[in-house]
């Protein structure tokens, strides 16, 4: 199962050695979401970043600047929901339905399914889908390795989101709301559940 963690919208201080040392204590793929950043605040963010884990990094936003810095790729949705002309590497997208998973899976490398639970990060931002839907869709082949689980994930209910078929969670609230002291052993706790 994959481990995806996404950066808060915001530039929290130390944000890039906070991405540093998640990466360093084995995280596989950051999505790096800053949806009312300019080019250059994202740029200087990636400059940050250690370069041998730039290859682990998705943007929302500024596409442009997956090729200059040698990232992973992008990630579509509501804001930016075409790939660049003549982009041809990693994509991955949003969904909020089970409809939108079933047209967008096959052209990606994986989507986002959302929200699972109520979110973490987005007050008022509650579950959309039951525990029976989400079993019917691992059923009949649509949840799969190539969805991966957002919205209110937390070491709690990573055990039930993997019974749900889903490849991968994506975490953002439970890693970023943590205190300094706590935030990387909790990380070591989640790496443990996955």
């Amino acid at each position: 199962m994959k481990l995806i963690v996404i950066t808060s919208p915001v530039f929290p201080d130390n944000e890039a050695a906070s991405i540093n040392a998640l990466f360093e204590a084995g995280l596989e793929i950051l999505h790096l979401r800053k949806p009312h950043s300019s080019a250059d605040e994202v740029e200087s963010l990636v400059q940050s970043v250690s370069e041998p884990f730039r290859k682990r990094i998705v943007l929302h936003e500024h596409f442009e600047l997956v090729e200059q810095y040698g990232l992973k790729g992008i990630h579509l949705n509501a804001r930016n929901p075409v790939a660049p002309d003549g982009y041809h590497g990693h994509i991955s997208r949003s969904c909020h339905s089970l409809q939108e998973v079933e047209e967008w899976k096959p052209s990606c490398d994986y989507v986002f399914l959302s929200p699972i639970y109520d979110s973490i990060s987005k007050e008022g931002y509650g579950a959309h889908f039951t525990a029976e839907q989400l079993q019917d869709a691992r059923l009949c082949g649509l949840i799969d390795e190539k969805v991966v689980a957002l919205g209110g994930i937390c070491a709690d209910n990573i055990p039930e989101v993997n019974s749900f078929g889903f490849g991968g969670v994506a975490l953002l609230g439970d890693v970023w709301n943590r205190e300094e002291a706590e935030f990387l052993p909790h990380f070591h706790q989640l790496l443990q559940i996955i």
